[in-house]
């Protein structure tokens, strides 16, 4: 009986461990690497003039099929040269 309550002792510390993992991946680390694939899809399409600040990022807008150009939000995207 004794190995038994050891065995499912073990297994309660692992579930919780793997579901306390899951639960942080989830809370912190998936929104930012989800907002990094976003920006670097967004920054893939966009127009961006030819000059940048000095953090190295040019100020860029995605085209679209709007009647006013000016409408088109303006973002910052790392200078691609």
């Amino acid at each position: 009986m004794k190995e038994a309550t050891g065995e499912l002792t073990g297994s309660v510390i692992v579930v919780s461990v793997v579901a306390l993992l899951t639960a942080f991946f989830f809370m912190f680390v998936w929104p930012n690497v989800k907002d990094n694939m976003n920006d670097r899809a967004r920054c893939a399409d966009a127009l961006c003039d030819n000059g940048y600040n000095s953090n190295g990022m040019a100020y860029c807008k995605v085209p679209d099929d709007s009647d006013n150009p000016d409408d088109t939000p303006i973002f910052e995207c790392p200078f691609r040269g």
